[in-house]
């Protein structure tokens, strides 16, 4: 991707007249500043569409990195999130329910209108993400009733059982059915320069889509493991390009800095808040799974200020806690995510690669080595890493130990360091059950609000109750999804 453009990402914002479930309808008849729906073109909502979906992606993480023990914090509201207090994610729903799912239905709706296959269909592929990620952290969620303004205030939810079976599998679907169609000859109908993700190539937002239903089906592969092979086939099509420069992803630059530098990253936050987690870190500086092994990716991805060790933070734990005080690493604009210019990823080969690995590892172990070994390659070569130090820790034999004796454990905990700050690895986590055989060394927050157990869901937004009667009621977030029953 090139350059955003965000003065016409900025005009747009303002051009979403069909509201979310959890919106209340605004009076846009005396704002002469907001633009018509006649106003706003599908080539102008595909700029904002995307970026409204990466800021999801990343509001998600922001919130929910404690979850899945990417980060450990000491104050505010990570702390509250560290130790598994309940906490309303309003920023996440806002971004989903607010912002991306209601302008990519108007979007899909347009394009579908006007004849333009591509836009319509790269509308589905970014709803059925931002639709699958909320439905993996809530469970049940207004869909089919949703998105119609005043005419349904107080839209039902739909279980997820539903959702995965009926909506995402149509949305996903039908984004590959479009992509495959004609390209129309009216170039006003041709996605071009606002696609701030692949500049108009839609052979790389076909192999987007083909990703997003590897990682839909081997999300139900814990409910049937004969998607496991189906998800194994899809990821064979999708993104290919291992340097991750095809990855679905929004990059920032210099004069739009990355919400992680924003968040993490810029050197004027001298407290930080939140910090990289033991569990991460140890898999990566030699004492945990992968013993004496030291991984060339810790200096691309914390920042230890020159340290000789880098040791990670552990989680629920108070500031003297069980070693919290020798923490050492951190996202600062030195590392990898904390840059001024780092890319908020929505789905990359690395994932494409490990999804590939476990679909394939109970009737392929050659393939799924393979895939295994590239993935692994794949997020180093995102990363920076020199080739040089790439062979030396790929041809470790902790990690080139043959496809014989290759286990989910290795395929799961490398997939668990290539997505560092993606919360896809919560799903991951939560269809494994946090088992300590997939996940060796994880254990619950030292201070856990849950008793000994571990998170299985996101609270429902704090406001959301006060709008729509319909939500439903949950014990605690001890209660676990359908997807993962």
């Amino acid at each position: 991707m090139k350059n955003i453009n965000f003065k016409v990402f900025l005009a747009l914002i303002a051009t979403s007249v069909i509201f979310g479930a959890c919106k209340k309808q605004l009076n846009i008849n005396d704002d002469p500043s907001r633009l018509t729906p006649d106003q706003a073109t599908i080539s102008g909502l595909l700029a904002s569409t995307i970026q409204f979906t990466a800021t999801s992606f990343f509001n998600a993480g922001q919130y929910g990195n404690s979850y899945p023990q990417y980060l450990a914090g000491f104050n505010s509201y990570e702390a509250n999130i560290d130790s598994y207090n309940p906490y309303g994610f309003d920023n996440i729903w806002e971004s989903a329910y607010r912002d991306a799912m209601p302008n990519l239905k108007d979007m899909i709706k347009r394009s579908e209108a006007l004849g333009a296959p591509q836009y319509s269909g790269i509308g589905k592929l970014l709803l059925a993400l931002n639709l699958m990620q909320s439905t993996d952290l809530w469970g049940d969620l207004p869909y089919k009733e949703a998105f119609q303004g005043p005419s349904v205030p107080s839209p039902k939810y739909d279980s997820q059982q539903d959702i995965y079976t009926v909506s995402l599998k149509e949305l996903l679907d039908g984004a590959i059915t479009d992509l495959n169609k004609p390209v129309p000859t009216n170039t006003a109908l041709q996605v071009g320069a606002t696609d701030l993700a692949f500049k108009g190539v839609i052979a790389s937002w076909k192999k987007a889509a083909y990703g997003a239903r590897a990682r839909y089906y081997i999300n139900l592969s814990t409910k049937d493991p004969a998607n496991a092979l189906k998800a194994a086939e899809d990821a064979a099509l999708a993104i290919d390009d291992i340097t991750g420069a095809a990855d679905l992803q929004v990059k920032y630059t210099q004069d739009k800095p990355s919400p992680w530098y924003t968040n993490l990253g810029q050197p004027a936050l001298t407290s930080k808040q939140h910090r990289p987690s033991y569990f991460m870190v140890n898999l990566m500086n030699g004492t945990g799974y992968f013993n004496a092994l030291i991984d060339p990716r810790m200096p691309k991805l914390f920042d230890n200020a020159g340290a000789a060790t880098y040791i990670g933070r552990p989680v629920g734990a108070l500031s003297t806690q069980q070693g919290a005080n020798l923490a050492n690493s951190d996202i600062t604009d030195k590392t990898f995510y904390g840059a001024r210019t780092s890319p908020v990823p929505i789905l990359t080969y690395a994932e494409v690669q490990f999804i590939k690995a476990e679909g394939l590892f109970a009737t392929d172990k050659e393939g799924a080595y393979t895939a295994y070994l590239n993935g692994i390659k794949g997020n180093m070569q995102k990363l920076g890493v020199a080739i040089g130090d790439i062979n030396n820790y790929v041809n470790s034999p902790l990690i080139s130990k043959g496809s014989a004796n290759l286990t989910l454990t290795d395929v799961m905990l490398q997939k668990y360091i290539a997505l560092f700050l993606q919360m896809e690895t919560w799903t991951d986590m939560r269809r494994y059950q946090y088992n300590n055989t997939i996940y060796p060394g994880l254990v619950p927050p030292f201070k856990n609000l849950l008793g000994t157990g571990y998170v299985q869901r996101a609270k429902y937004a704090d406001n959301e109750p006060g709008r729509n009667p319909n939500v439903p009621q949950v014990a605690n977030q001890a209660v676990k999804l359908w997807l993962f029953n």
